[in-house]
């Protein structure tokens, strides 16, 4: 731990004592990871090393990089785990042998645990990137890549109060298991602000090598995570280190922190990428974090609308505001439609929740200041707001008999209107009527008619049904007639104000068996009904009247509005015997079962 180095207590087999002699522990450590590498030209990643920043917080703190399987399948890809050579064995060490060869860590169980969830768990309990952890266990004793581990290294396996002396661990520490969770408790404390003899954002001065003699190098520590680094190795790697990439520097080379960020890089890729922090990292990781959103790819940037920041990730952006906290709209169908709508600036403004996915038939949405956005892969994606918004809500959103939006919300129709179509029918807005919905076989006849343009105008009103076949709907200026489940007839004016009037379906005429017909002589208009030969007949000067039975029969032999009686200007009323209708050039009357016509 005192310089990171790797150990070689436990395979003196593989190093002569001349050797060991020759140099100290500082550079036998570094000897063997230099002959793990041997025959290959070391790859020069040392050119983005960086004494202040060797690692971001977060990226220490990351920990959804890997799950225990991913540290299983990376330790097997690693080693082989399949060393027969047993005569490397050193007498005096413990060795576990299975089958013939050697188990190597990934194989290897402590307390019943295996070493890919000992590992995965202390990251999960201590919020430290697991891949941190498989680093320190390469560094400090060669654990991932040794084909014929001892009990020693085991015991020494993080560096975690063993100190470079030879004495051993402290004995709270020693064991796998302590080792691990001890080097992942370490980093949390420095992590979470504890203390550091290189303290976070101060700049201070640290030696090169034990020996004082090497000298020091100021170091500005610009992040907490690299502040851990040099409390658990205290030594900078001076130029020589650096020039020599993974062999050998100077007699005051030191080479944890130099051989940490070789093998992290080497492994995993940047140590830094990009610094997430703050609300933003508060909202990184209720979006579920490197799992679900991937890796930064820039640094946090401010300046948006309410003084909010963003960062970009792999596969989605985190937004952050004072008032509304840190939220992920993830890329895809509705990060795409936000910003077709103008993002933070859109009537939706800022996320104030994280996409929920798995709603109804397989769809997601997500919650903004002013509304949201939902998507199904059969109908895209399409934001919901304001009044609309309200009335989608008490029909239930998606779970309820409109289903998911099949459109934009469009705004700018007569009188302020907004509408939305959906699956299951449409909403429409109005500041005088809020919200309607429309649907079914009523909703297509409005559109056929022409909408809120038609002669029908809004809706104003629910429908209305009686034994489930039979509806009607009110708009401002008329309603549309549903009949026996096939059959839709719409009236409006003066001839369906006569007809609510009147009881509509309740009385002689029953429903409309045809659309309001209009364009007559002298500006009129008719609708036939189902009952009784009935119709109601319109013109502006004789105004809005019902003609029926034996009286319109007469009526229509002697040439309807054509005829010299011209249009009705009366109901039927009652006179001796019988009934009589008035009409504009005179009248027919009803009496004895037979009809008898006047004229003015």
């Amino acid at each position: 731990m005192k310089d990171g180095g790797l150990k070689i207590t436990a395979h003196k087999s593989r190093l002569t004592i001349a050797v060991v002699l020759l140099v100290s522990i500082l550079c036998c450590s570094l000897m063997i990871y230099t002959l793990f590498h041997s025959g290959k030209q070391a790859k020069a990643y040392l050119a983005g090393y960086d004494d202040s920043n060797i690692m971001t917080d977060f990226v220490m703190s990351n920990t959804t990089t890997m799950s225990e399987r991913n540290i299983w399948d990376f330790l097997h890809s690693k080693n082989p785990c399949n060393d027969r050579n047993l005569a490397k064995a050193v007498k005096g060490y413990h060795y576990n042998i299975r089958d013939g060869h050697f188990v190597c860590m990934a194989d290897e169980m402590f307390s019943g645990q295996t070493t890919s969830h000992i590992i995965w768990q202390a990251a999960q309990d201590y919020h430290i990137n697991p891949q941190v952890l498989l680093v320190v266990l390469e560094k400090e004793q060669r654990l991932v890549s040794d084909t014929f581990p001892s009990n020693l290294e085991y015991n020494h396996a993080t560096g975690f109060n063993c100190p470079d002396d030879g004495k051993g661990c402290r004995p709270e520490h020693a064991g796998f298991i302590n080792q691990v969770r001890s080097a992942a408790a370490f980093f949390r404390e420095v992590l979470n602000g504890g203390w550091s003899n290189y303290p976070a954002y101060e700049t201070s001065n640290i030696l090169y090598h034990p020996n004082r003699s090497c000298g020091s190098k100021r170091v500005y520590v610009a992040n907490r995570a690299t502040s851990a680094l040099y409390r658990y190795t205290p030594y900078v790697p001076n130029q020589a280190a650096l020039r020599a990439n993974w062999g050998y520097g100077d007699a005051c080379s030191a080479y944890g922190n130099r051989n940490f960020y070789n093998m992290f890089t080497n492994w995993f890729g940047s140590t830094r990428g990009y610094e997430v922090y703050g609300g933003i990292l508060d909202g990184y990781n209720s979006a579920g974090g490197a799992r679900v959103l991937g890796n930064p790819t820039m640094n946090e940037s401010c300046g948006l609308k309410d003084q909010g920041c963003y960062q970009v990730f792999d596969r989605g952006v985190v937004y952050w505001t004072k008032a509304l906290g840190g939220h992920a709209v993830r890329k895809g169908k509705i990060h795409q439609r936000w910003f077709e709508l103008g993002l933070e600036y859109s009537v939706l403004g800022y996320p104030v929740g994280n996409q929920v996915d798995g709603i109804k038939g397989g769809g997601s949405y997500q919650n903004f200041e002013g509304g949201a956005i939902l998507y199904h892969p059969q109908t895209g994606a399409h934001e919901n707001y304001g009044g609309i918004r309200e009335t989608y809500r008490q029909m239930k959103f998606e779970n309820g008999m409109l289903g998911y939006p099949v459109s934009k919300e469009g705004c700018g129709l007569v009188e302020q209107g907004c509408y939305q179509h959906y699956q299951g029918g449409s909403i429409y807005w109005t500041p005088k009527y809020n919200g309607m919905v429309i649907y079914g076989a009523i909703r297509d006849k409005w559109f056929r008619l022409g909408f809120e343009n038609s002669p029908l105008g809004y809706p104003t009103g629910g429908e209305h049904c009686y034994n489930g076949l039979n509806c009607y709907r009110d708009f401002e200026r008329g309603s549309i007639y549903w009949y026996n489940g096939y059959f839709t007839y719409a009236n409006y004016g003066q001839i369906a104000q006569k007809y609510r009037e009147i009881g509509r379906s309740k009385t002689i005429l029953g429903y409309p068996i045809m659309d309001q017909v209009c364009g007559l002589v002298r500006g009129g208009c008719y609708q036939a009904m189902q009952g009784a030969n009935g119709s109601i007949y319109y013109s502006p000067k004789a105004g809005v009247h019902i003609l029926f039975g034996g009286i319109k029969a007469k009526w229509m032999q002697l040439g309807y509005e054509w005829g010299r009686l011209g249009y009705p200007t009366s109901d039927e009323y009652i006179v001796g015997g019988g009934v009589r209708q008035d009409f504009e050039g005179g009248s027919i009357t009803w009496k004895n079962g037979q009809a008898y016509e006047s004229y003015r």
